[in-house]
Order: C-alpha cells, then sequence, then structure tokens
C-alpha cells in the first residue's frame, strides 16, 4: 500500500469553499448516474466534523475534528470510533496509516500527535509525549517506520521514532526543510518524502530520510500547490488552484506531475480544483474537485482528463479502498459515501453480440460431358462432372431449346423447355450421370427428330446458371 497523506485545507479554506457554494444556492453540474453502486454511510456523531480519511490494515480510517473521534469503517459499511484523548478545542484533524498498521493522528491545533494500534485486543488512542513548541500542519508515514510532521511555520520537520520506552517525538530545531504551509506532506514513490516548497519560490522539493537534505524542482508559473501525492507510474503528482471567494470559482487550475527523471510536466485544468490526490488501483491519479460544483476527477499519466459529477454529495477528501472502490468524506451531509469508479464513469453497456455471419461452402464448379444427348423412357441421362476440391457440387440442371421454336399447337414462337428442373449432387473429384424427365412440351419437339439444347446448371444458393453447354437432343 503506499503510504501517503493528501494536503487538507485549512479549516478557513473549508469555510470558504462552504460559503461559496452557500452563497450561489447550486450543487452539482449534474445528478449522480441512476443506478449506480453507491451508498452512503452517516456517522454515528452529530456533526462530526469530518477532516481526513485514509485507507489501510483492510478498512477505513477517518478523523472526526469537532467528534474528538478516530472512526474506522469496513468494505461492509461497519463504524466503530474511539474518542481521542484531548484537553484543547479540537479533536485530530490530519491522518496517516503506518506500514505497521499504526494510525497516526495530529490535532487541529497542531500541538498534540497520537497513535491507535488496531492489533491490540481492546484498541485505545494515545498521545505521544512532546514539547511545547510543536505545531504540526501535516502528517505522514516515512519508508523508514518514522512519522513525519511539518510545521505551521514552515519551521523544518519534527518526526516520530521508535525509542527504548515506546514511540517518542522528534521537535524540530528549524534547520529543516520549509515545507509550505497547509502541509502537503507525502512518501513518494521513489523511498523519500516530498513537500511544497514554502519560501524561494514555487517548488516541489524531495526530503532524504536524514530530514534535511533535499532538492528543489521548479514549478511553472502559478498559484500554490494544495497537494501532493505519489502517482502508480513512479512519479509525484500535484495539485494547484486558486481557492474561491465568497461569489467565485475556484480558478487557475492545474495538475502536475515529477517524473522519475525530474522532468516537470503540467496539465492546466480551468476551474477544476484538484485537490486529496490519490493513486487508483487502474493506474490513474484520481482527485476531489473543491469548491461549488463537486466532482471527482481522474488523470492518466498521458494526460487524459476526465470529471465526473457526484450530483448532491461532495467529495472533500477521498481515498481507495481495498475493494477497489473510492470512499470519500462528505463534511455537509456527515457521512462518509463508497462508491465504484465505474459509477464515477459508466462504461455503456454492450448490446448482444450478433452472431457470426455463417460462411459458406466453397462451390465446386461444376461441368457437363458430352455433346450428344438421347431420351431413354422419357428421361434425358446428362452426364455431370465435379472437379476435386473441399466440397461436393450441389445444384438444379435443366435443359432448354437453343432458339426459339414453334411449338406445336401454338401460334408464337418460344424458347420452350424440354425438361423440368431436376437436382444433381456429385462427389468432389467425380463424375455422375442424372437423369432429367422430359416434359410433353419436350416430348412433342423431338418426334421424329433432334433439337439443339442448351444443358444449364445452376449449383445451389446461385441465382444464375454457372455453366451454359451447348448439346443435341434427340427423340
Amino acid at each position: 500500500m503506499l503510504a501517503l497523506l493528501r494536503r487538507r485545507p485549512s479549516r478557513r479554506g473549508r469555510s470558504v469553499a462552504l460559503a461559496a457554494l452557500l452563497a450561489t444556492g447550486a450543487c452539482a453540474v449534474g445528478a449522480a448516474p441512476a443506478g449506480a453502486a453507491i451508498a452512503d454511510h452517516p456517522l454515528p456523531t452529530p456533526d462530526a466534523g469530518l477532516s481526513d480519511i485514509a485507507s489501510g490494515g483492510g478498512a477505513i480510517w477517518f478523523a472526526e475534528e469537532k467528534g474528538k473521534k478516530l472512526g474506522r469503517i469496513t468494505p461492509a459499511g461497519a463504524i466503530t470510533e474511539w474518542d481521542v484523548p484531548e484537553d484543547g478545542e479540537y479533536g485530530p484533524e490530519r491522518l496517516t496509516v503506518a506500514a505497521d498498521g499504526k494510525v497516526w493522528f495530529l490535532s487541529g491545533a497542531g500541538d498534540t500527535v497520537g497513535y491507535l494500534d488496531p492489533a491490540e485486543p481492546t484498541p485505545t488512542p494515545r498521545t505521544v509525549v512532546f514539547g511545547r513548541n510543536l505545531r504540526g500542519d501535516d502528517i505522514a508515514a516515512a519508508p523508514d517506520g518514522s512519522i513525519w510532521i511539518t510545521d505551521s511555520l514552515g519551521d523544518g520537520i519534527s518526526r516520530v521514532v521508535q525509542g527504548p520506552a515506546g514511540p517518542q517525538l522528534q521537535e524540530t530545531d528549524g534547520t529543516g526543510p520549509d515545507c509550505q504551509f497547509g502541509g502537503f506532506l507525502a512518501a513518494g514513490p521513489d523511498g523519500r518524502m516530498w513537500c511544497a516548497k514554502s519560501r524561494g519560490g514555487d517548488a516541489l522539493q524531495r526530503i532524504e530520510l536524514d530530514g534535511r537534505t533535499t532538492t528543489a524542482f521548479p514549478l511553472p508559473n502559478g498559484f500554490g500547490t494544495q497537494a501532493v501525492a505519489a502517482g502508480p507510474d513512479g512519479a509525484v503528482w500535484y495539485g494547484r488552484y486558486l481557492t474561491a471567494t465568497w461569489v467565485t470559482r475556484p480558478s487557475d487550475g492545474a495538475i502536475g506531475r515529477v517524473g522519475l527523471d525530474g522532468q516537470v510536466r503540467e496539465w492546466p485544468l480551468g476551474d477544476v480544483a484538484p485537490d486529496s490526490l490519490t493513486a487508483g488501483p487502474d493506474g490513474a491519479v484520481w482527485f476531489a474537485n473543491r469548491g461549488r460544483d463537486s466532482a471527482i476527477g481522474r488523470i492518466t499519466a498521458a494526460g487524459d482528463v476526465r470529471i465526473g459529477p457526484l450530483g448532491v454529495r461532495r467529495a472533500d477528501d477521498l481515498t481507495f479502498g481495498p475493494d477497489g472502490a473510492i470512499w470519500f468524506t462528505d463534511v455537509n451531509a456527515n457521512r462518509i459515501t463508497q462508491i465504484t469508479t465505474d459509477s464515477v464513469f459508466p462504461v455503456p453497456t454492450p448490446g448482444p453480440t450478433p452472431a457470426p455471419t455463417p460462411t459458406p461452402a466453397p462451390t465446386q464448379r461444376p461441368g457437363v460431358k458430352g455433346t450428344r444427348l438421347r431420351v431413354a423412357k422419357g428421361r434425358v441421362p446428362v452426364r455431370i462432372t465435379c472437379p476435386a476440391g473441399p466440397a461436393r457440387c450441389r445444384g438444379t440442371v435443366r435443359l432448354r431449346t437453343a432458339a426459339k421454336v414453334r411449338v406445336p399447337g401454338r401460334k408464337r414462337r418460344a424458347r420452350a423447355l424440354l425438361t423440368a428442373n431436376g437436382a444433381y449432387a456429385v462427389r468432389a473429384g467425380r463424375a455422375a450421370t442424372v437423369k432429367v424427365r422430359l416434359t410433353a412440351t419436350g416430348r412433342r419437339l423431338l418426334r421424329g427428330g433432334s433439337r439443339k439444347v442448351v444443358v444449364e446448371l445452376t449449383p445451389r444458393g446461385a441465382t444464375k446458371a454457372a455453366v451454359a453447354r451447348r448439346a443435341r437432343l434427340r427423340g
């Protein structure tokens, strides 16, 4: 599992977004797809103040800032809450799930860090001993097992490490990397930590696990970074936008990536505000769209962007659960929502597969052997040949006069049929004699003489004769 933490806007930032929503009286771009695989899970605690969400240990974890609780919801929708020991006004606001399964949280006031160990027989949230100078803003689990905390004033990194007596907090001395106010801290896919740089220009910076050595990657000119996350493609992704006012949408949105080669690429999104970035199981990066039009977005490594509206629901922070579905907090509705990816972007249901058109068997071209025919007992023997091949020669055979003749008893000359249609079936590479019955008209025409005729062979399924062989027919 990728150990990463998306940036959560400050309480003021969320209030501005909510105010913009209420001021416009609008909800979302459109309604959720009919029949979508979506489930809403209301929280047991009223007005809990949902603030953060992350996946780990086969469940989804969330923080309740107002309720002062840490919560867990299973893919089946079962919710468990734990009271967090807190003396101040605020409960847990940020959280991350470490590789050992412990869930670490940071209070909204930024002066308390604690953890919950789900493996304990009776899990109980605990706080770590800290000094008075802790001003935490974001929290993330590092690849080496330590827990990193950014300072809200950009004065370095505090870390929680495992000591002889248990977890111990190593506070910043003010000389570490200057991570931007608001956090934006994430574990990268390269085994290092990443954050948005707060001073000296807009940039992302890579931090070695010593907590001091950094490398800056300047970003294109624009507004401040609002989210950082590890992508499934080995790159580090970020989201940027200008937050909304009371009456306007977010603007100047963009999403970008820093590749393994250090190259930065960015895609402008206009009034789309990408936040809460997370790696999807489909190899794309998914994000919540902040602001008036709540939606979920998806971008591939090639820059293919899609936005899926959520109707009356709001996606404040999102993560992927162990079930492969998207789970997001809906702060205003005080609930957690589960939705499948194909419900965000419905895949057209394919219609019934048409039955394949049967390929007709290859037709052998028959032949007529002999040019002299003679009537015997009212029938005309016709020798038909079939060349070598994969199928028999099948069809109909008929005889007709070669030119117009006057039929006894009729005034006008006509091209009369001498025989009725007969059928032939000759094995490939063989010859067979087919006896065709002479018609009454044919018998009258042949009295006391002979006629020039045409022998016509029409293969099965054909509309025209394939063979027309002239012959002389004697009565």
